[in-house]
């Protein structure tokens, strides 16, 4: 079995720098979908504020006088208007604040992750960049240099200090996101079409997703 494939290097031109050699482990997972779902529904669980709320029948303001008498008005039973019957009374089995966030294992995430960027590679969607800097800070430019490299809706992925010319130059950019190495999360990667990683960046991959 081959456990390692290669795979080029560009530079922001376009331009075929190196060829580097990529495990297997991390590069050409089994693509097992229902893995990504939990690890990106776990993602959205802790986003969600988990703020709405009801008022219950014993929080609801008012007066706790019978509402009108037991008998003779051929109408049913009725001591308080705070019940769930009358308009402005309490709700019953309503939504309460809560957290969201519930726990997974972080071998799932890991492997999440593997798939994530097999599956990239494998759609020919992963691009690895030598470097992601730029000398002056010009959107337009980038642009044209992300044009060439085929893409217009991406991640890019970057370790250590981002080169600040570059994120200045991308951050206007639609449908182009930029973040650290540390960042990197199964939802991201999958929100964009294209996944743009630094040499150091994927050099950084390795260690924290090799075996």
């Amino acid at each position: 079995m081959v456990k390692s494939l290669k795979i080029k290097v560009y530079d922001l031109n376009n331009k075929e720098k190196e060829e580097i050699t990529l495990p297997t482990f991390i590069f050409s997972a089994d693509i097992k979908e229902d893995i990504v779902a939990k690890v990106v529904n776990w993602q959205l669980s802790k986003k969600r504020q988990g703020s709405h709320k009801v008022k219950e029948r014993n929080e609801v303001v008012g007066s706790t006088a019978k509402i009108y008498r037991q008998k003779g008005t051929g109408r049913a039973r009725h001591g308080s208007k705070k019940v769930v019957q009358f308009k402005g009374g309490g709700v019953v089995h309503g939504p309460k604040v809560r957290s969201h966030d519930k726990k997974i294992p972080s071998k799932l995430k890991k492997q999440a992750i593997r798939i994530l960027l097999s599956s990239k590679l494998k759609e020919g969607k992963l691009k690895i960049i030598e470097k992601l800097e730029m000398k002056t800070i010009k959107t337009k430019t980038m642009i044209e240099k992300l044009s060439k490299l085929g893409i217009s809706s991406a991640t890019l992925v970057e370790e250590g200090e981002v080169n600040k010319n570059f994120m200045l130059s991308t951050r206007n950019i639609k449908e182009i996101d930029l973040l650290n190495i540390k960042g990197l999360n199964a939802y991201q990667i999958i929100k964009r079409d294209s996944l743009v990683v630094s040499l150091s960046a994927i050099k950084k991959v390795l260690e924290q997703y090799g075996e």
